[in-house]
């Protein structure tokens, strides 16, 4: 399993403690993890970085202290990742069928629905999953 380890203990554990996954540090490790923010930045600049990209307006109203969808965690993981979609998703990029993507190929655990809120764990053990999974194809 690979570790993400961008982030701070501190950060991670305030992370890992909580009951959902918050969607401003989720977006800030799907980035690190990207390669795309480094260790220095935080949920507010993942945030404002999300905002930026093609997918972004779609999430420009979105509290950053709310609980992450797993169809908001597929599609951001997804174009941040610039991981392969099945037919449906290459056409729409809509974020249920990158949830339905994710679920196929075994990223998430489980198979949780696309409105499902995720855990910290499901988020770092997805991660962990991409990771290795791009290492060994890329």
């Amino acid at each position: 399993m690979i570790l993400l380890t961008a982030q701070s203990n501190e950060t991670l554990d305030n992370y890992l403690n909580r009951e959902k996954a918050d969607f401003a540090t989720t977006i800030l490790l799907i980035y690190q993890a990207a390669g795309v923010l480094g260790d220095e930045a935080t949920g507010q600049i993942a945030m404002e970085y999300l905002g930026e990209t093609p997918i972004g307006k779609r999430y420009i109203e979105q509290d950053g202290d709310a609980p992450i969808e797993y169809r908001q965690y597929a599609h951001i993981v997804m174009d941040a990742m610039d991981l392969p979609g099945g037919l449906l998703y290459s056409i729409t990029w809509l974020p249920r069928y990158a949830a339905r993507e994710l679920t196929y190929r075994r990223w998430m655990p489980g198979k949780p629905l696309p409105g499902a809120e995720l855990t910290p764990w499901e988020v770092m053990t997805s991660l962990s999953q991409i990771l290795a999974w791009t290492e060994d194809n890329r």
